[in-house]
C-alpha cells in the first residue's frame, strides 16, 4: 500500500512537471525515481509504472524527429536502464520462484517416487490374486 502510495506520487510529479520540462529530463528523473523505490514494488505497482513509461515512450516516438541526436541519446540511455530494471525484477521473480520449488522438490519427488512403489505393489498384489 505504502509503495503504490510513493507510485501514486510519482505519477503526480510526473504530471505536473511534464508542464515544460524536457522529455529527456523527464524519462531521466522518472527512471532514477524507479531505480531508487522498485526494489518494495509489488506487481501493481509495476503494471502503473510501465503504463506512465509507456505515455513517455509514446511522446518520445511522436516527437522523434524534434529531438537533438544528443537528447536522443539521453532517452535512449534511460530506456535502457528501464528495460534492464525489468529484466532484473524479473530474474529476481523466477529466482524467487525457483527458490522455493527447490525447497519443494525433494518431497515431490519423494511423493513421485512413492506414487510407482503403491502401484507396483498393488500390481504385485493383483497379479498374485489371479
Amino acid at each position: 500500500m505504502r509503495n503504490t502510495f510513493k507510485l501514486f506520487l510519482l505519477f503526480i510529479v510526473a504530471l505536473v512537471t511534464s508542464c515544460k520540462p524536457s522529455l529527456p529530463t523527464r524519462i531521466n528523473k522518472y527512471v532514477l525515481d524507479v531505480e531508487s523505490s522498485y526494489t518494495d514494488w509489488t506487481a501493481e505497482d509495476w503494471e502503473l509504472s510501465q503504463e506512465e513509461y509507456a505515455k513517455l515512450l509514446e511522446e518520445y516516438e511522436m516527437n522523434y524527429d524534434s529531438y537533438t541526436k544528443e537528447e536522443k541519446d539521453a532517452i535512449n540511455k534511460a530506456i535502457g536502464r528501464y528495460n534492464g530494471l525489468l529484466i532484473r525484477q524479473g530474474m529476481e521473480e523466477a529466482g524467487s520462484m525457483l527458490k522455493e520449488f527447490g525447497e519443494r522438490l525433494p518431497s515431490l519427488i519423494e511423493g513421485f517416487v512413492s506414487a510407482f512403489g503403491d502401484n507396483a505393489e498393488t500390481d504385485e498384489q493383483n497379479l498374485e490374486t489371479k
